[in-house]
C-alpha cells in the first residue's frame, strides 16, 4: 500500500475518533492529501461533532476549499436536511473560496426562500460573486419565486434579504446581451 493511501485510511480512521485532538490533526493532515472520500467523511464529522474546536476547524476548512471537484459534495450536503443546521456554513463556502456555484442558482434560491435569516444572506453573498450568464426566462422565474417569498415572509430582516436577492438576481447578466 503506498503512503499516500495508508494516509489517507489513516484520515479516515481519525475522523471518527472521540479524541478531539485526534479528530483536529486528521483535518490537518486532510488539507494536505485529502481527496474526494476524505471531504465526505470531513462533511460526517461535521455533522456528527458535539465539540466547537472540531466544528469551528472544519467551516475554516470549507471556507479555504479550492478544488473545484469538491462542489457536487458541497451540494448534495446542502440538499440534505441531516445537514440543515450547517446549510449557511456550506453555502458560505462557495463565495469565502471563490467557488463557482452559478450551476447551482435554483437551488440556491429556494434554500433561501426556506431557510433562515443566515442561510437567505450568504445565498445573497453567493449570488452577488456570480460571474455568468443566466437564461432571461430562469430569472424571471426566480425573481419572481423571490417575490412571492417576499410576500409570504414574516420576519422583517429576512424579507429585506429577499427583496436584495430578487434585486440582485433581476440584474445578473442574461445569455445573449
Amino acid at each position: 500500500m503506498s503512503e499516500e493511501k495508508k494516509e489517507i485510511k489513516s484520515i479516515l480512521k481519525d475522523l471518527q475518533s472521540k479524541d478531539t485532538s485526534k479528530i483536529l490533526e486528521a483535518l490537518k493532515r486532510n488539507r494536505k492529501v485529502g481527496n474526494q472520500e476524505t471531504f465526505k467523511a470531513v462533511l460526517n464529522c461535521l455533522k456528527e461533532t458535539d465539540d466547537p474546536n472540531v466544528e469551528a476547524n472544519i467551516i475554516q476548512f470549507l471556507h479555504d476549499l479550492k478544488d473545484e471537484s469538491s462542489i457536487p459534495l458541497l451540494i448534495e450536503a446542502i440538499e440534505d436536511e441531516k445537514y440543515s443546521y450547517y446549510h449557511s456554513f456550506l453555502i458560505a463556502s462557495f463565495w469565502q473560496s471563490s467557488l463557482d456555484g452559478s450551476d447551482y442558482i435554483e437551488l440556491f434560491i429556494r434554500k433561501a426562500i426556506k431557510n433562515d435569516y443566515m442561510t437567505t444572506l450568504e445565498v445573497l453573498t453567493v449570488v452577488e460573486n456570480f460571474d455568468s450568464f443566466f437564461s432571461q426566462d430562469e430569472l424571471i422565474e426566480y425573481e419572481a419565486d423571490l417575490n412571492d417569498a417576499v410576500l409570504e415572509e414574516k420576519n422583517a430582516e429576512k424579507k429585506k434579504l429577499l427583496e436584495s436577492l430578487a434585486d440582485v438576481v433581476r440584474n445578473l447578466p442574461i445569455e445573449g446581451e
